[in-house]
């Protein structure tokens, strides 16, 4: 039995074929069947059934995945520990965060670093459409600031903390209401305006079907930057993280629309978010605690 076959068994659950497996570990499919096949040797017992068109995991397989997959976990955390035992100090931390998420609320954390690993360099990189926990799940980055569900652990084995709320705003410039008080607003009268929305979310999120609004026109960006400024042009309207258009709201460059029986908010939190099957140096440490503790300082005052 091969640490490699734990692995491969592992990305069969996650990836759901064989194809999935030899992409992400670059082996042929036929080398990754081989070394399923064997490993189900070693264990002299059917670990898949086989009497479906996909290779699916056997009763007695899912009992076994459940150990192998600790068994992986271990095995990784003993890498990053042996990593950070011969180095000390991280030589680099990579930090990611979703466009949608203010990054300036990450940085007397990285103050902190600076001052305490000066020889640490922070790469702070932004993403969009939540591709930000993709990184993470791949190992591209260390810590991730991102809009945060709870649904979004099938994607990976993520660690989070709370860092603060996330309120995503239905809003449009005041030109497109054509004399129509806000107070008035109606849903169908959203029909008539062309709306602003996100392309798909890259881990499940979809907008278009949670709003539900059958309008002809759409137009479909890949950022919430860009939505923003399409917005402020009047080219429709949207929904759009509240921290984004603040100031056009204070100065009445968009509107807010609240129409009742309509989903006018959505309430999240951000959140930072890591791997569960690392070990965390110093550096990603003190960001870690950062906000771990703010996190708990604000559950005891309220």
């Amino acid at each position: 039995m091969k640490l490699s076959q734990l692995e491969m068994l592992v990305l069969l659950a996650e990836t759901g074929s064989v194809q999935g497996v030899s992409e992400r570990m670059h082996r042929t499919q036929a080398a990754v069947s081989m070394a399923l096949k064997n490993l189900e040797d070693d264990v002299g017992f059917p670990l898949f059934d086989r009497s479906g068109y996909r290779l699916t995991l056997s009763p007695r397989g899912r009992q076994f995945l459940r150990q192998a997959r600790e068994v992986v976990k271990q095995q990784q955390r003993l890498h990053s520990l042996a990593a950070q035992l011969q180095t000390g100090a991280e030589p680099q931390l990579r930090i990611t965060y979703d466009y949608t998420c203010a990054p300036s609320v990450l940085f007397d954390a990285m103050k902190k670093v600076q001052e305490a690993y000066p020889a640490t360099e922070l790469l702070l990189s932004g993403d969009s459409q939540l591709r930000a926990l993709r990184r993470i799940r791949e190992g591209e980055a260390e810590l991730a600031l991102c809009p945060w569900l709870p649904i979004f652990r099938q994607h990976g084995d993520f660690e989070t903390v709370r860092v603060r709320p996330f309120e995503l705003l239905v809003v449009c410039a005041p030109a497109l209401l054509k004399g129509l008080a806000l107070t008035d607003l109606q849903r169908h009268d959203l029909l008539e305006m062309p709306m602003l929305i996100p392309q798909d979310q890259d881990i499940g999120i979809d907008l278009d079907k949670i709003m539900r609004m059958p309008g002809q026109q759409r137009i479909r960006v890949n950022d919430s930057i860009t939505q923003r400024e399409l917005l402020l042009a009047g080219m429709g309207w949207g929904i759009i993280p509240g921290d984004l258009v603040g100031d056009a709201l204070q100065r009445h460059a968009l509107e807010r629309i609240d129409i009742p029986g309509f989903m006018t908010h959505v309430n999240l939190e951000v959140h930072l978010v890591r791997s569960a099957e690392r070990i965390a140096g110093p550096a990603e440490e003190l960001i870690w605690r950062h906000f771990s503790d703010a996190s708990l300082t604000n559950t005891r005052v309220l």
